[in-house]
């Protein structure tokens, strides 16, 4: 992330600032409106996950085998604690299972329980459920520009 001092920042017009400010309050808003989506979706088909813990349990069915909780931590961009509270909550709910690692004595993988595997297809539907509503009315091609700038912008923060 690039950062200016106060007195070198780069000057951009008003018309820029509201168009960057409207973005950023209608980035907020999806974020809020798929939360709570999510959260009805999953109450819906009777599973007791948040959307953030949701998240750890979508790595590890995409993972297809165990990870240690720092991969988890890398793939989803969050802080260790943050990932530790996750699997802690899960853990007591049933949803993953941590074993120690074989080949690394200090490190714990996480594993999917069979409620959680069973519980698949459930989240498969409210995942494209939620997609359908999402991208409703969109073409391809505005999905495609979407994703790229999208992904700008999550390099823009990150870089």
């Amino acid at each position: 992330m690039r950062h200016f001092p106060p007195d070198h920042a780069p000057t951009a017009d008003l018309a820029v600032r509201r168009c960057q400010t409207t973005a950023m309050l209608r980035l907020g808003r999806v974020h809020a409106l798929i939360e709570q989506r999510v959260r009805a979706l999953f109450a819906d088909v009777g599973l007791d996950v948040t959307p953030a813990q949701s998240n750890v349990l979508m790595v590890l069915f995409q993972a297809k085998a165990p990870l240690t909780a720092r991969e988890i931590t890398t793939q989803l961009g969050l802080s260790e604690p943050t990932v530790s509270r996750f699997l802690k909550a899960l853990e007591a709910a049933g949803w993953v299972a941590r074993e120690p690692d074989p080949q690394d004595a200090r490190a714990r993988l996480v594993t999917l329980t069979a409620q959680a595997r069973e519980a698949l297809p459930r989240f498969i539907q409210v995942s494209n459920t939620l997609l359908d509503a999402v991208f409703e009315g969109f073409t391809h091609d505005e999905m495609q520009v979407l994703a790229k700038a999208v992904a700008r912008i999550t390099d823009n923060l990150e870089g």
